[in-house]
């Protein structure tokens, strides 16, 4: 018995040993990360001037708008008036809003361009719309300067008081 306990003992060691009995395990895991996409358009503040009480067009100071996009075929981004500057206590009383746009500071692989550069509304034909516009060709961020002018013809020609318009920016997915 003691030799079949050591004969059983001596298999099982060179089973165990052996090199082409012995079998291996593999597994493995995936991981992905999930981007979503994302679009975003930041505005400035609201901001006022006071006229020179000049005969010139009032500009007010390029307001950098922040532009966000993940596409991978990049966005269209578009500024436009709702209506001319309109008085706050007489809507008879209007004057005309020009929109121009630059591109600011990019980051990210995206080229931007401008598409529309300049546009203004002429209320006496009844065009109330100043729409101006970018793109870009791929994902990046980017600082959309616009300027919005009051066009001033003839000074004395307006009632005295607040005269206010607003730009809404739209950006989307190409």
């Amino acid at each position: 018995m003691k030799i079949q306990s050591l004969l059983r003992s001596a298999i099982a060691a060179a089973l165990v040993c052996s090199p082409t009995l012995l079998m291996a395990q593999t597994g493995n895991q995936g991981f992905t990360v999930v981007v979503p996409q994302s679009l975003s358009i930041t505005a400035p503040t609201a901001v006022s001037l006071t006229h020179d009480q000049s005969d010139n067009p009032q500009a007010f100071p390029d307001q950098a708008w922040v532009v966000r996009g993940n596409v991978r075929n990049g966005v269209t981004v578009t500024f436009a008036t709702a209506a001319p500057f309109v008085h706050s206590e007489d809507n008879t009383f209007k004057r005309n809003a020009k929109l121009e746009l630059a591109v600011g500071t990019t980051q990210g692989p995206a080229a931007w361009q401008i598409d529309t550069a300049s546009d203004t509304t002429d209320f006496a034909a009844n065009d109330n719309i100043a729409q101006v516009g970018a793109s870009s060709n791929g994902v990046g961020r980017a600082n959309l300067n616009l300027k919005v002018t009051f066009v001033t013809e003839d000074f004395s020609l307006f009632a005295a008081g607040n005269y206010v318009t607003t730009v809404t920016g739209t950006i989307a997915a190409k």
